[in-house]
């Protein structure tokens, strides 16, 4: 272990380094992007703290005494293998695919369905996503990212966030089932996943008390818009997880507003974010942008009677 409080400074060090290998002080300067009395300044610093004289003046350019010529020797080789060291943590890092935890609706809607474009953009950049409804501990998962859903102002005091987009919160079913003369909306069968606050709330605040419903789900999250379009039951989803299946008739809305939206957030665990996770990011703001600005599908035919 180096006894750092008796090294000189590595601005110091830096300085002479780039000196010795430059010839001048001026040309350090510039490498360093600072001023030719600044480079000047540290090197006869670094000269009085180690008592002994490294380089002399010989017009525009230095030359290095005995004792300079051995000190440039052992600080090139020490700078290189940090380079090389910091290169390789660097590759290390950027051959790592970027880990992401997704809500199942939007990794299905939003992320699978365009990674190619992101792929054509940023081929280099490999990406693994795991869709999950489960609120994942990114570090003890190893997550680089989180796409997560709440429908308040979110508390995440581990992590670090930021708003990608909001979405309302609406009923859909599939044409068959939304239709001009269908059933009440409590005698139909939904699709949800039992204690799921953000789909049972939107179903009490229009009436409908889920432990009366019939559930048509079969358990397994990523399945339940599969069941909906089948035309099985209907469903509350975000708005923009089934917008692509309003514009293409897939699916039709229920026709009654909704008081709830849901926000998406881009979370990353507290410290420095990766540089490929932050181009991912970037993307992924894209895309929601686009997204966003896509005129949203009419509002369907369906039921104006009282659920009960």
């Amino acid at each position: 272990m180096p006894d750092w409080r008796s090294l000189p400074s590595l601005s110091a060090l830096r300085a002479f380094d780039l000196t010795a290998r430059e010839g001048s002080f001026a040309s350090a300067a510039r490498a360093l992007n600072v001023t030719h009395a600044a480079i000047a300044q540290q090197v006869r610093a670094l000269e009085r703290e180690i008592g002994v004289t490294l380089l002399r003046r010989a017009g525009r350019s230095v030359t290095l005494t005995e004792e300079g010529v051995r000190l440039a020797s052992g600080l090139g080789e020490g700078f290189d293998t940090i380079e090389q060291a910091i290169e390789t943590a660097r590759a290390q890092v950027g051959a790592r695919p970027v880990q992401i935890a997704s809500t199942i609706f939007i990794a299905q809607s939003i992320v699978l369905p365009r990674l190619d474009d992101f792929w054509a953009r940023h081929p280099e950049v490999r990406v693994a996503v795991s869709p999950s409804q489960m609120t994942t501990d990114l570090v003890a998962g190893g997550f680089d990212l989180a796409i997560r859903a709440s429908e308040t102002t979110p508390h995440w005091p581990d992590a670090d966030f930021e708003l990608l987009l909001e979405s309302e919160v609406i009923a859909v079913g599939a044409p068959s089932v939304v239709t001009d003369d269908m059933p009440p909306l409590d005698r139909l069968p939904w699709v949800w996943s039992p204690g799921a606050d953000h789909q049972e709330r939107p179903m009490r605040a229009f009436g409908l008390d889920p432990e009366k419903l019939r559930n048509a789900d079969l358990g397994v999250p990523f399945l339940q818009l599969n069941i909906v379009r089948s035309g099985l039951g209907l469903i509350f989803a975000p708005e923009i997880n089934v917008r692509q299946d309003l514009a293409a008739g897939t699916l039709r809305r229920v026709p009654m507003p909704s008081p709830f939206s849901m926000g998406y957030y881009a979370v990353t665990p507290k410290g420095p974010v990766r540089p490929q996770t932050r181009v991912f990011i970037e993307w992924l703001k894209g895309v929601v942008r686009e997204e966003s600005s896509l005129p949203k599908p009419g509002r369907q035919a369906g039921p104006k009677r009282d659920t009960g």
